[in-house]
Formats: C-alpha cells, structure tokens, sequence
C-alpha cells in the first residue's frame, strides 16, 4: 500500500473588475490522496482556503492578506484544552500520593 500523497499549491483566481479596480483573489489548495492511482485510489481530500487579494488601482496595486482566525483560535483552544487535561492528571497523582502517606 503507497503512502498518501500530499501536494499544496497557491491558485490565482478569476480576476474580478469593480469600477476602476481589479480585484485578484488566491487560493490555497492542498490535496491529499491514498492508496493505488491506478484504480482511482481510497480517498482524496481537498481543502481551499482564500490566503490573498491584489488589488489593482490606478495609483498601484496593493496586496492584502486574509488571516485565517478560525484555525488559529482553534489551535490554541485545543493546546489549552490538551494543557488543562495534563495539569489534571499531575494534580490527581499528587493528591493520590498525598492520601497514601
């Protein structure tokens, strides 16, 4: 059995004209597929997420970010969550050798 193949990629999007401006969009695509290519495989994940906008006016153009708050926020719950879970068992160990004595 092949190992899953994970490939990540930045896609332009369709430019987008609103008045004097162009609006240029990116997209962050990563792609993840197991087992056999030659019959199609078992699974394929796909995940885009918007990471950029160019802006193009008639003064320049200018490049904006879109953070990704959601995943952020999430991450760090899950670490505090993982973090209360250790500091609970440490202290119900503590309290298990405190009776004992």
């Amino acid at each position: 059995m092949q190992m899953p193949v994970q490939k990540i990629r930045v896609v332009a999007g369709t430019p987008i004209v609103v008045g004097e401006r162009r609006l240029l969009p990116s997209v962050l695509v990563t792609t993840m597929a197991g087992g056999d290519a030659g019959t199609g495989g078992l699974f394929r994940f796909v995940k885009a997420r918007p990471v950029s906008l160019v802006v193009e006016e008639p003064e320049g153009a200018r490049w904006l970010e879109i953070p990704n708050t959601t995943e952020n926020i999430l991450s760090q719950m899950a670490i505090a969550g993982a973090g209360i879970a250790l500091l609970s068992v440490l202290l119900m160990g503590l309290f298990h050798l405190a009776r004992k004595r």
